[in-house]
């Protein structure tokens, strides 16, 4: 039996789009700091990354950016590579979840989830660890104390 994987649900707006809100809200609930616009760049080609799923095992959200990278240094071969290649689904996804009520764009070039609650069928369904993934992603980022602290850590460029 082949098993076909289905890339255009991935990279489906609206899919992106919660993925996008789970990091935001979790960024927020960190320390209460909206996420920087272009720290939301990096996390779809890292969350719906499937061979990067296995580095987020024994992670939780205490465990910060840079213990995360340090124990699993593979994450960042090849990132700017998958962050150029998500950059169109990225944007919208953003532009997406702008319309749709999920994100807003706020002052400082920062992105924010616009608070809406998720259905339990999306938030536990398939999709279920990419969201969690996201939401780590948005604690951690938060942790890091800033937009240009997590992009050297990520060592990708803007």
């Amino acid at each position: 039996m082949k098993v076909a994987h289905d890339i255009h649900a991935e990279t489906n707006p609206a899919f992106c789009a919660v993925v996008l809100a789970q990091f935001c809200e979790a960024h927020q609930q960190h320390l209460e700091r909206k996420a920087a616009l272009v720290t939301a760049y990096l996390v779809l080609p890292i969350a719906l990354s499937e061979d990067l799923a296995a580095t987020f095992e024994g992670c939780n959200k205490s465990t910060g950016l840079l213990v995360w990278l340090e124990r699993s240094p593979r994450v960042l071969s090849g990132l700017s590579g998958r962050v150029n290649a998500t950059l169109a689904v990225t944007t919208e996804a953003i532009r997406f979840g702008c319309i749709a009520g999920l994100l807003r764009l706020e002052a400082e070039a920062s992105i924010a989830s616009a608070n809406t609650k998720m259905p339990p069928a999306v938030v536990a369904g398939i999709a279920g660890s990419a969201l969690k993934r996201a939401r780590l992603l948005g604690s951690w980022f938060s942790g890091a104390g800033s937009a240009r602290a997590v992009i050297e850590a990520m060592g990708v460029s803007v």
